[in-house]
């Protein structure tokens, strides 16, 4: 009984320590999730690129205490928020609630405190912190609305107080929360509420104006306003203003990078010496986290340019490549309070050390995590830096590493692409474009097969179309021309097939074939059906033959459920919402002839999408706009035909058509919210139902 009761105790310890993450961890057991996300925005498990080595907590740090026994006093941190690595990779943290700068060594060892004596150089709730290249460091004092500038020893040196510009307005707050400098001395610094964007200052305290201010997203609620409103209400009310920048960073080159808060789109940017930003205009983070916006309250920039963020809200680290591609995703928040190794409960902080180190700080936690580079990501980051640097063949290696040990990783397969393209094996770069969804990628290597093709079979393809054109003219004039000239009248060999073939004189000279629908019996309900399926199955077929190039959707993730759904229900609402309207506007078409002629008019879809998704697949990017030519005019000959419909079938003029297809519209939107809400009150009650039954049957027996 002892020695169980000892081996239990034994286990217990064991799953303690795990638990709280104590010592350090081995790569399999990470407490949170890795991840990146393939071309089309989905998730794709990854190995974890980064593993925690270590807490920083401040427990180190001794201050004199006249009121202690000892003299002195432990100080922890307390909502620790920016961070800072110098040259020596000593970092420097923001101890916002202790009103101080924590310094420690390249080893994690204390060194120091900055401004927490007394005197100019005190500080008041700082959140930012920089050091130059000459040992200065910057400290973004919130609370005291400057920036505080301290010698490499620590001792104060200056401030630059509210910029005293009338640019800079009166009413616009100063209170920095970020701070970066360049080396020329400028000081770019994020504010906190900050819309315009960062305010630059000259190394003499001059105001130079604004950088990187965001966009207003679009606000319906905002112009309705504009339009109702008058001044004076207008006055009164609340404008969304942009997402401002909360973290500010500089890379070795000089160039700016900024981290924005609230918002998901372009939270990251970095700025080029003529402010222009370089990066792509694009969403940034996670796109599956739904409850709220982006909280990117960090950035930082390694030596190779690999830009690393922190999102407070879902405490999630993502890295991005120099061109803003996702390398991984990796972190999160904790489930409970508890301090544990490398669980982020809220983000605030980041910097990467020189070494390839990586620190977070933890407001909530107040401590930092240390995170080193597992052998995953120290591939990654070798493959990208030859890849970046334009040396494909040699970054093939290292892709093939990681490939083996991630098959789904697609910037691996996108970089072994761009190596055999590099090398002129245009057949193994396409294929290996095709495995990462790289359109760009494959329409390149794409157009160098076609044209060897071209160039090996120019002359046999000039020869049978020649012999064909001959053919052609052979037949019209030496045979069809001899005889009798008829027009053949499919109905006499079948209803249905002369049914389906009216179709073709509907496309052609829509009046008169809408015409014969609604007064001369053409048509038919089952041809309907028929062409509507076709259509449908032209659907499937774009989606799953459309070349990569011009494909919109992953085929591998097709349902075809839901792609009937999207695609034969709107057109069933159509006709009904459309009958109801003409009803009430006195129209003449008979729901018959609506559903006959609807379906119809979906024809020149079918006829055009079918042999252009075939054509697809022997373009290239280049013609792109041939691809989308046809595209559109399918497009507009489908709404032509409907437009036409509605005023031939139910004899109206076409200024009475109009409104008629407008009205209709909005018909479909009322059924569609209508059949939304019916579909969610059933679910809600068969749920009850559910319940109620299986309570009774645990009551009753």
């Amino acid at each position: 009984m002892g020695r169980q009761l000892r081996r239990l105790i034994i286990v217990a310890i064991i799953g303690l320590v795990w638990y709280l993450g104590i010592g350090v961890p081995s790569l399999a057991s990470v407490p949170y999730p890795s991840f990146s996300f393939d071309a089309w925005g989905q998730r794709v498990v990854a190995p974890a690129p980064y593993e925690p080595i270590r807490l920083i907590d401040g427990y180190d740090i001794m201050q004199e205490d006249p009121w202690s026994l000892t003299g002195f006093s432990i100080v922890p941190l307390s909502q620790p928020q920016g961070l800072a690595v110098d040259s020596q990779d000593h970092l420097y943290i923001a101890d916002t609630g202790n009103n101080r700068i924590v310094q420690y060594d390249q080893d994690f060892n204390f060194v120091r405190t900055i401004g927490d004596s007394s005197g100019k150089g005190r500080l008041s709730r700082p959140r930012g912190v920089f050091v130059d290249q000459d040992g200065l460091i910057y400290v973004a004092d919130t609370g005291n609305s400057r920036v505080a500038v301290f010698s490499e020893d620590g001792e104060f040196v200056k401030d630059y107080g509210r910029p005293g510009s009338q640019v800079f307005g009166s009413q616009y707050r100063f209170a920095p929360i970020s701070v970066a400098v360049d080396r020329r001395g400028t000081l770019y610094v994020a504010t906190e509420g900050g819309y315009r964007g960062l305010v630059q200052i000259s190394p003499l305290g001059q105001f130079m104006g604004f950088l990187g201010g965001n966009k207003a997203g679009f606000d319906l609620l905002w112009l309705l306003k504009q339009w109702f409103f008058t001044e004076e209400q207008l006055s009164r009310e609340a404008r969304r203003l942009p997402g401002s920048p909360g973290s500010v960073v500089i890379d070795d080159k000089g160039l700016v990078y900024t981290a924005t808060i609230s918002t998901n789109h372009a939270q990251i940017k970095r700025f080029n010496l003529g402010g222009i930003n370089t990066l792509p205009e694009k969403d940034y983070g996670d796109p599956f986290f739904r409850a709220g916006t982006s909280m990117f309250t960090g950035i930082a920039v390694d030596s190779q340019g690999l830009i690393t963020t922190v999102d407070a809200n879902t405490g999630q680290i993502f890295q991005y490549t120099p061109n803003g591609d996702l390398l991984f995703v990796f972190g999160g928040r904790g489930l409970t309070q508890i301090e544990r190794l490398g669980v982020i409960n809220q983000a605030a902080g980041i910097a990467i050390r020189y070494d390839g180190l990586l620190l977070v700080s933890d407001l909530r936690s107040n401590n930092v995590h240390v995170f080193q580079p597992t052998e995953f990501a120290t591939l990654v980051h070798q493959a990208v830096h030859l890849f970046e640097d334009g040396r494909y063949s040699e970054s093939a290696v290292y892709w093939s590493e990681v490939l083996r040990r991630n098959a789904n990783y697609d910037l691996a397969q996108r970089g072994l692409g761009m190596a055999a393209y590099q090398n002129e094996d245009y057949h193994e770069a396409i294929k290996y474009f095709e495995l990462a969804q790289d359109a760009a990628g494959y329409s390149d290597a794409f157009w160098w097969v076609r044209r060897a093709w071209l160039l090996e079979n120019l002359s046999n393809v000039i020869i049978v179309v020649v012999i064909i054109w001959v053919l052609h003219f052979l037949v019209q004039r030496l045979w069809l021309g001899k005889r009798p000239k008829y027009k053949r009248d499919w109905y006499q060999v079948n209803r249905l097939l002369g049914d389906l073939m009216y179709s073709f004189k509907v496309i052609t000279k829509p009046v008169d074939g809408f015409y014969d629908i609604r007064w001369g019996k053409k048509g038919s309900i089952l041809a309907a059906w028929i062409i509507i399926f076709l259509a449908f199955a032209t659907k499937i077929f774009t989606l799953y033959y459309t070349s990569l190039i011009f494909m919109s959707v992953d085929r591998n993730r097709i349902n075809l459920v839901e792609q009937a759904l999207t695609f034969v229900l709107p057109w069933l609402i159509w006709v009904v919402a459309h009958y109801l309207i003409s009803s009430l506007k006195a129209g003449e078409g008979r729901f018959r002839d609506v559903f006959i002629g609807s379906a119809y008019a979906m024809v020149p879809y079918i006829i055009i999408m079918i042999p252009l998704t075939i054509i697809s697949n022997l373009l290239t990017g280049y013609e792109a706009t041939v691809y989308t030519f046809f595209q559109n005019v399918s497009i507009l000959w489908c709404g032509l035909l409907f437009f036409i419909m509605v005023f031939t079938i139910h004899n109206y003029e076409i200024w009475e058509a109009i409104p008629t297809c407008i009205l209709s519209v909005l018909m479909m939107v009322v059924i569609s919210a209508l059949g939304g809400l019916v579909i969610g009150l059933t679910f809600n009650v068969t749920e009850f139902a559910t319940a109620l039954y299986k309570e009774v049957i645990y009551r009753v027996f």
